[in-house]
């Protein structure tokens, strides 16, 4: 990697990695969930930070993450996969506002539920189900109008948004109690 960016300039980079345990009722165990952590984190960093530091020495660029709408709820069916993504909403907004002082622009996108082989391994109902070619227009669309932070599909994203500024009561019972129903 370090040869290529010696020699040439990426003007965008996408990190899009992500892997889950699955869904259940389940504590993870400390193997499957580093692994997850690894990849969908450690990963993400591993292969942003060389092109993120020459885009800063160019002053211009731009870093898209795919987090998920994962992030905003965290689920008792996927603690590993939602902890990963909330962690790279945090790693988002801090790149965001260093980036910007070099006129990079760091977008976090956060998709719900794609049709893709890693949902189809799912064995529930997933809300908002999109298709994959659904999800490459919005995607395509909020890297370009720059957005910081983009959130679809909108309804879905509204419904855990207001869910994650209720009570925590509240949040706690609704999600207990769906997981109940589910799984």
């Amino acid at each position: 990697m370090k040869d290529i960016l010696e020699k040439n300039f990426i003007d965008i980079a996408i990190a899009n990695a992500g892997t889950s345990l699955g869904h259940g009722l389940e504590v993870p165990d400390f193997k499957s969930f580093k692994k997850t952590f690894d990849l969908n984190v450690l990963g993400v960093h591993a292969f942003v930070e060389p092109i993120l530091k020459k885009m800063i020495e160019e002053k211009k660029g731009k870093v898209v993450v795919i987090s998920s709408l994962a992030s905003i709820i965290a689920s008792p069916s996927s603690a590993a996969y939602s902890s990963t993504k909330r962690a790279l909403n945090s790693y988002c907004e801090s790149l965001r506002n260093l980036a910007a002082l070099h006129n990079v622009k760091v977008i976090n996108i956060m998709p719900g539920f794609i049709k893709t082989p890693l949902t189809a391994k799912n064995t529930f109902k997933m809300p908002f189900l999109m298709e994959l070619d659904y999800a490459l227009d919005k995607i395509e669309y909020a890297i370009d109008k720059n957005k910081k932070e983009y959130a679809f599909p909108r309804l879905f994203s509204l419904i855990l948004k207001t869910l994650s500024c209720m009570p925590l009561f509240i949040k706690d019972y609704i999600l207990q109690k769906t997981a109940k129903k589910v799984f």
